[in-house]
C-alpha cells in the first residue's frame, strides 16, 4: 500500500492554521480534554520513541462513547434545571452539569490511545486519524496543539514536531504498559489497523484502493493549483483556465469512478463500507463544498450526482458527522480570513469581491441559526445540548473577553460588546437552558426570559449574537451541539430586542 504524504497543496490548511491562529482564541475556548497531563516521553519502551512497530493487539472494544462529552440523563436525573429569569451561578451551573453527566463519565471506555492534534481542527492530517479513530470505535484522550507555539515537551515527544500523533498506551491483559509514539498520518492510520485488527480495518491492499488514493492525490493537486492560482502573478489567463479545466477533469472522474461503484450499493467511496479513502478525500472536499461557491463561484456537486450521493453518505455517517465535520456557517465565515491570507491580495478586485461575498454570506447564514435548528431533533437525552453547555461553563470566562474586547484579532468586521457583566448573565442563562429536561430551543422560545434593564438587555441580546457568530465548528464543538446552541442564543436575543 503507498502511503499518502504531505504535499505542498495539501499543507496550505496546515499554515492557514499556523497563520490564523489567534481566531482559536475566540471561544478558546471550547476545548475539554480528557487528557491533560504532560506526557513523560520515557515511558515509551526501553526509552525508545517507535513509529509504527507493534506487537500487541487489543480486542475489540464495543462503546463508541470515545472521548466526546456525550452524556445522557433522565428524567429523574439531578443535574435537571429549571428555568427561571434569574439564571443560576456559574458553580451551580456546574454541579448540574457534573450530576447530569456523572452516569456517562463513569461508564466512559479506558481510553487506549492519546490523539495530538491542532486547536482549530482545520488540518486535513489530523482529521484523517481524528475520523479513523472514531469510526474504528477506539476510545482515545485528546490533547491539542498550537502549532503557532508548540510545548517543548512535544517538540521531546515527536521529532518532527507536526501533528497529528497518537500515543498508544500498550497496557494489556497482565498490566504490562509499553507506550509507543507514533507520528505521519499514513503510518498512524497503518498503525491503528495493525495494533486494532478485531476493530474496522480502514487499509485495504488491493487494486481498487490503490487507484482511489491515487485519484485523490490527483485531485488534491489539480484543486489546490487551481485554486491559488490567483496568487501567481506569472500565471497568464490561459494558465488558469488550463488549471480550472484540469481541476474539472479530474472531479468529473471521481463522480464517474463513485457512479460505477455506487451501481454495486453503497454511497462510499469503496462501495458500502467507510474505508480509509473516505478519510484521506473528506477534509479537502468539505472545504471545497462550502468555500468554493464563494471563492470561484463553483458548486462541485452540480452536475456530479454521484459526488452529491458521496456528501450525503458522509453526512449521515455518525463518527465524521457527530464531531469530526465542519459546518457550512463556520467554513463560510472563517472564508474571508482564509481569502485575505492566501487569495493574492485585497487590492485585487475579484478577491476583494470574494472577501465581501463570504462576509455576505455568514451574515446571512446568521440569520437562519433559528431556522437550521427546526431542521434537526433534538435527542432525548439532550447529549448535545449538554456539550455545549460543558463547553460554556469551563470557558465562559474566555468567551465573556472574546465578546466584549476592544482589540479583536480576527473577524473584526464583527462588532464587540462591551458589558462583560451583561454578557456573562446572558451566558449563564442560555446554559441553563442547555441543561434543562425540555428541549433547549423550545425553552429558548418559551421559558421565563431573564430578567435585565433595558440598556442590559440590549448589550445581553448583542453578546449572545457574536458569541453565536464566532462559535467555529468542529474547533469549539460538534456541529449538532453548535447548531443548538447557536439557534438558543438568537432566538433569546431576538426576545431581549423585542
Amino acid at each position: 500500500m503507498r502511503p499518502t504524504t504531505r504535499s505542498a497543496a495539501a499543507i496550505l490548511p496546515v499554515l492557514a492554521s499556523i497563520i490564523c491562529a489567534p481566531f482559536a482564541d475566540a471561544f478558546a475556548t471550547a476545548r475539554i480534554s480528557k487528557s491533560k497531563s504532560t506526557p513523560d516521553t520515557t515511558a515509551f519502551t526501553g526509552g525508545r520513541q517507535q513509529r509504527s512497530s507493534f506487537g500487541i493487539s487489543k480486542r475489540a472494544v464495543l462503546s463508541s462513547s470515545l472521548h466526546a462529552v456525550e452524556a445522557t440523563t433522565s428524567q429523574e436525573s439531578t443535574g435537571s434545571i429549571t428555568v427561571v429569569s434569574t439564571p443560576p451561578s456559574w458553580d451551580e451551573l456546574s454541579d448540574a452539569l457534573a450530576a447530569a453527566t456523572a452516569d456517562a463519565s463513569s461508564e466512559s471506555p479506558k481510553a487506549l490511545v492519546t490523539l495530538y492534534r491542532d486547536t482549530n481542527g482545520w488540518c486535513p492530517f489530523c482529521e484523517r486519524v481524528w475520523l479513523i479513530l472514531r469510526a474504528k470505535g477506539i476510545p482515545y484522550d485528546e490533547q491539542l496543539i498550537s502549532l503557532q507555539n508548540k510545548p517543548e515537551w512535544y517538540k521531546a515527544l515527536v521529532p518532527t514536531s507536526l501533528v497529528p500523533a497518537v500515543l498508544f498506551h500498550g497496557d494489556d491483559d497482565e498490566g504490562r504498559n509499553e507506550r509507543r509514539i507514533v507520528w505521519e498520518s499514513s503510518d498512524i492510520i497503518a498503525a491503528l489497523d495493525e495494533e486494532f485488527p478485531d476493530m474496522p480495518k480502514m487499509l485495504h491492499d488491493t487494486r481498487e484502493y490503490e487507484a482511489a488514493v491515487t485519484m485523490n492525490d490527483d485531485l488534491t493537486s489539480a484543486g489546490f493549483g487551481f485554486v491559488y492560482a490567483g496568487r501567481n502573478d506569472t500565471l497568464t489567463e490561459e494558465d488558469k483556465l488550463e488549471r480550472r479545466t484540469k481541476f474539472f477533469s479530474v472531479l468529473d472522474s471521481l463522480d464517474a469512478a463513485l457512479g460505477e461503484q455506487q451501481t454495486g450499493g453503497g454511497g462510499f467511496r469503496l462501495g458500502k463500507d467507510f474505508t480509509a479513502v473516505d478519510a484521506l478525500m473528506i477534509p479537502t472536499l468539505e472545504r471545497w463544498r462550502y468555500q468554493l461557491p464563494l471563492t470561484n463561484d463553483i458548486d462541485i456537486q452540480e452536475g456530479r450526482p454521484a459526488l452529491a450521493k458521496w456528501f450525503k453518505a458522509m453526512d449521515s455517517y455518525e463518527p465524521y458527522s457527530s464531531r469530526v465535520a465542519g459546518d457550512e456557517y463556520s467554513w463560510t465565515a472563517t472564508n474571508s480570513m482564509f481569502l485575505r491570507y492566501f487569495g493574492g491580495g485585497e487590492d485585487k478586485p475579484e478577491v476583494a469581491a470574494a472577501i465581501q461575498r463570504a462576509d455576505d454570506a455568514a451574515q446571512r447564514l446568521a440569520g437562519l441559526f433559528v431556522e437550521k435548528a427546526g431542521q434537526q431533533a433534538e435527542d432525548g437525552g439532550k447529549k448535545y445540548s449538554k456539550e455545549a453547555a460543558a463547553k460554556l461553563v469551563s470557558n465562559h470566562e474566555a468567551v465573556v473577553n472574546d465578546c466584549t474586547r476592544d482589540d479583536p484579532k480576527s473577524q473584526q468586521h464583527i462588532e464587540r460588546g462591551s458589558n462583560s457583566n451583561a454578557a456573562d448573565a446572558i451566558l449563564r442563562y442560555v446554559t441553563s437552558l442547555l441543561l434543562s429536561d425540555d428541549d433547549t430551543v423550545l425553552q429558548a422560545k418559551e421559558a421565563p426570559l431573564i430578567d435585565m434593564e433595558k440598556e442590559s438587555a440590549k448589550d445581553a441580546a448583542t453578546a449572545a449574537r457574536i458569541v453565536a457568530s464566532r462559535l467555529c465548528v468542529p474547533r469549539d464543538m460538534s456541529a449538532p451541539a453548535a447548531t443548538i446552541l447557536r439557534a438558543a442564543l438568537a432566538t433569546v436575543a431576538d426576545r431581549l430586542e423585542e
